[in-house]
């Protein structure tokens, strides 16, 4: 089982060496302590190596980061630093896509879920999960039934244009997951990630519990195991793991029970 991070760990390309990782890691740190509550979205860069980001991800500070992203020059080993709870799927995906050529050390400081852990933390060369830190996922695009998008979207559109939302919303998902799909190909990742995440949901509640003793969490914090079976090896992880720990993670977050230890 633990063939596939050997092999990746062996692949690793030269990153950027331990002092500078850990230097850029505090640089960030400093950085976004000193952010106000509630500042918007930023991209912050550190000389000549690093990259911090803090936020919401959606498209304005998808752009912003992926412009200052350009400006580094790519033969240079990256660190990037990540602190978003997610956000727009189109926007993240712009994010990972435009990371992916770089030889980068990935970063999860503070919290990196949905669309940072997606898209962002899955195109790094080296992963790391810094003191603390939650990595959490709650699946990426899919494909919805098209009896339940009705049920979904029905009470809101006039009953003569439903059908045509529902094909709309349903040709746009397909859409996504192709995009997402060449992204993880892109990004040495199982393209079936999310469809494997998705299959959880097909458990009953009781097998459900079993793996996850928290009802209807919000994300998930897979083990490095599992998520190294999946192509997303974690190289280094101080973050917790443990249902406890999670616990414990999620409600210094302000969102107690949202999340729950998968292994």
């Amino acid at each position: 089982m633990w063939l596939p991070l050997l092999l990746a760990v062996l692949a690793t390309p030269d990153v950027a060496g331990p002092d500078r990782e850990a230097a850029v890691i505090a640089a960030c740190a400093s950085w976004n302590a000193g952010r106000e509550a509630g500042a918007p979205p930023q991209t912050h860069r550190v000389e000549p190596d690093g990259l911090c980001f803090a936020g919401d991800i959606r498209s304005e500070s998808s752009a912003a980061f992926v412009e200052t992203l350009s400006g580094f020059d790519p033969d240079t080993p990256l660190v990037v630093v990540l602190t978003s709870e997610g956000g727009e799927v189109n926007a993240g995906m712009a994010m990972g896509e435009a990371l992916v050529p770089y030889t980068a050390t990935v970063v999860a400081h503070r919290v990196c879920a949905s669309s940072c852990g997606n898209y962002l933390f899955t195109a790094g060369d080296r992963r790391v999960i810094d003191d603390g830190a939650l990595l959490l996922f709650h699946g990426g695009a899919r494909l919805i039934d098209a009896a339940e998008l009705r049920e979904m979207i029905g009470p809101q559109v006039p009953a003569d244009q439903l059908e045509a939302q529902v094909a709309g919303v349903l040709a746009d998902l397909e859409t996504q997951i192709g995009r997402q799909d060449a992204f993880l190909e892109l990004a040495g990742v199982d393209v079936d990630l999310f469809r494997w995440m998705a299959g959880f949901d097909e458990l009953t509640e009781d097998a459900f519990f079993a793996l996850c003793p928290v009802r209807d969490p919000r994300m998930i914090l897979y083990s490095d195991r599992l998520l190294a079976e999946h192509g997303v090896v974690v190289h280094e992880n101080r973050g917790p793991q443990s249902d406890a720990a999670v616990a414990a993670g999620v409600a210094a977050l302000g969102r107690p029970g949202a999340a729950c230890f998968m292994d």
